[in-house]
């Protein structure tokens, strides 16, 4: 019988930190547990990098650990961040809206 080690809130942070690499060399403003919510976290977002940016707050940081899953605050091709998450390793859902954030979670 295998034994698979269950994915725990450290490989969740561990890949978006991987996507995050790959976003930056396109430019990407990229933050983790960066301020308690997304109206602070926007707003602490620099002027210059508010085209493109991709965050998850102390809110979202709280999530991955009681629920293994993530939403990230964004601006700029929403599609360029999930195929980064997605070469991470992670699953992403996201209707396509520029409005919605994007959802990431270990498959």
């Amino acid at each position: 019988m295998s034994t698979t080690a269950r994915p725990t809130p450290a490989d969740l942070r561990d890949a978006i930190k991987v996507a995050y690499k790959d976003l930056r060399r396109q430019g990407y403003f990229c933050r983790s547990n960066f301020w308690c919510c997304g109206t602070c976290a926007c707003a602490a977002v620099p002027d210059d990098r508010a085209a493109k940016y991709v965050f998850y707050h102390r809110q979202d940081a709280q999530d991955i650990d009681r629920s293994g899953w993530c939403y990230l605050g964004w601006a700029g091709d929403g599609r360029a961040i999930a195929d980064a998450m997605t070469r991470a390793g992670l699953a992403v859902e996201w209707d396509g809206s520029p409005q919605a954030r994007i959802l990431v979670r270990l498959p």
